[in-house]
């Protein structure tokens, strides 16, 4: 999918598991995307967010470093206009709406389905009106 200026959408992909980093690239570049920046920790995900300013971050909710709501409202505080999907085997209801309230998009479950995780991400894109 494409911005309203033409552009791909570019995306930093945020997971500290290389597999599930590398399933994400696949499936956001399958969907047209631009992966500009990928990071395995929180500490990386906040220098990597501030230096590439991308338009989505996908971004696993436990890292091993910093709790994934503090991330988002990190993410959030230095640029209120990015779409953060976030991903977790954990599906906590409280927790997800937690994530929400902070400034997440939406919620993607692990082990990743696929073709539900492509209807996700472009669903958020789509109504994200750029």
């Amino acid at each position: 999918m494409l911005k309203k200026d033409g552009n791909p959408f570019t995306f930093l992909i945020v997971d500290d598991s290389r597999f599930a980093r590398s399933s994400m690239v696949k499936l956001v570049e399958q969907l047209g995307g631009n992966v500009i920046g990928e990071a395995a920790s929180g500490a990386e995900a906040l220098q990597l967010h501030e230096q590439l300013q991308p338009d989505v971050v996908t971004m696993d909710l436990s890292l091993p470093d910093v709790d994934g709501i503090i991330l988002v409202r990190k993410m959030m505080s230095v640029n209120p206009n990015t779409l953060i999907i976030l991903s977790s085997g954990i599906s906590h209801e409280e927790v997800i709406e937690e994530a929400l309230r902070a400034g997440a998009e939406h919620f993607i479950s692990k082990p990743l389905d696929i073709e539900k995780a492509k209807k996700i991400i472009e669903w958020v894109l789509r109504v994200s009106n750029r």
